[in-house]
C-alpha cells in the first residue's frame, strides 16, 4: 500500500528521470511519507478532504514546526526535509497532479554555528549535483570529497587525471560531462587542463587558490542545506566509511579512502570522540 499519493510514480521519476541513487530515493520517499502520516493523524482538514491541491503553506509549516519542537531537529535537518518536500510537490505540479505548490513560499533556516556535518551527507549528493543554483566549483568539490579526496588534493595540479581512472556513478558522470563543458572556455583561456581555474587570465598561476574556492563556497552557502566546510565534509565522509564499510579488509579500506594505516587509526579515534559529542 502506498504511504503517500502517487508514491510509485514519484519513485519512478526519481530513479529513471532524475537518475538518483536508490538510497537517495528511499530517503526522499521516507520524508514525504512522514509528512503524510502527520497530515493523516493531526490535520483534520486533510482527513476530511485529502485533495493535494488543497494543501497550503501553513499545512507544511505546521509539520516543519512539529519537527523542530517535538523532534528537536537541527536547522540542517530542517532544510533537508524542506528540500525533499519541495522535490515532491514540484513533481506533482509539473505532472499536473496538483495545482498547489505549498513549499514554494517556505525558506530554509540559517545554519547554527554548532551544527555538525551529518556523517551520511553523501546520501544527498545526487540532489546537490543537480542543484543548478550551486556553482560548478561547489558541486565538483562535494563530488570529489565524497570520493575521499582532501581539498588540498582537489586543488593540486594534475588532479584532473583521476577523471580517467576513477569509477563514477551515472549521475556523477552526467554532472562531470556538464562540468567539463563549462570548463572548456576557461581551460582554453588559461592554457590549462586543471579543473579549478581562476576566472581572470593568469598563465603563471592559473589554478584557483584555497581562499578563491572558499569564496565560491561562501556565496553558495545560503542556497545549500549542508554546511559547506571542506574539512568537516571530508571528515564526515571518512567517518561514514568507517561505520558502513566494515566488511572491507584493512588494505581495501586504505585503498578506498587513500589513507595509510596510521591515518586510518587516527580517524577511528576521532570517530569515537565525534560519537561522544
Amino acid at each position: 500500500m502506498a504511504q503517500f499519493p502517487y508514491e510509485d510514480r514519484f519513485r519512478h521519476y526519481l530513479e529513471y528521470d532524475r537518475v538518483l541513487e536508490k538510497n537517495t530515493c528511499d530517503d526522499l520517499c521516507r520524508d514525504v511519507a512522514d509528512l503524510f502520516n502527520y497530515l493523516r493523524n493531526f490535520n483534520s482538514l486533510y482527513r476530511t478532504d485529502p485533495d493535494l491541491s488543497n494543501l497550503t503553506e501553513s499545512d507544511i509549516r505546521d509539520y516543519l514546526n512539529m519537527l523542530q519542537v517535538k523532534r528537536e531537529i537541527k536547522n540542517t535537518t530542517y532544510n533537508k526535509y524542506l528540500t525533499h518536500l519541495n522535490v515532491y510537490f514540484t513533481f506533482l505540479f509539473n505532472e499536473r497532479l496538483s495545482t498547489s505548490l505549498p513549499t514554494l513560499p517556505l525558506k530554509g533556516l540559517k545554519r547554527s554555528k554548532n551544527d555538525l556535518v551529518p556523517v551520511n551527507w553523501q546520501e544527498e549528493l545526487s540532489l546537490l549535483l543537480e542543484n543548478n543554483d550551486l556553482s560548478y566549483y561547489t558541486r565538483a568539490t562535494l563530488l570529489f570529497i565524497s570520493h575521499y579526496y582532501t581539498i588540498t588534493e582537489i586543488l593540486q595540479s594534475g588532479f584532473y587525471q583521476i577523471l580517467d581512472t576513477k569509477n563514477f556513478a551515472p549521475n556523477e558522470q552526467h554532472f562531470l560531462a556538464c562540468f567539463k563543458e563549462y570548463l572548456v572556455p576557461l581551460q582554453t583561456k588559461q592554457h590549462s587542463q586543471d579543473l579549478f581555474l581562476k576566472q581572470r587570465i593568469d598563465l603563471v598561476e592559473p589554478r584557483l587558490t584555497l581562499p578563491g574556492l572558499h569564496k565560491y563556497l561562501k556565496a553558495d552557502q545560503p542556497k545549500c542545506f549542508l554546511p559547506l566546510i571542506p574539512r568537516k565534509l571530508y571528515q564526515a565522509a571518512i567517518f561514514n566509511a568507517l561505520l558502513t564499510k566494515q566488511h572491507l579488509t584493512e588494505q581495501q579500506l586504505s585503498d578506498k579512502l587513500h589513507l595509510d594505516g596510521t591515518s586510518l587509526n587516527y580517524y577511528r579515534q576521532e570517530l569515537i570522540r565525534y560519537e561522544l559529542q
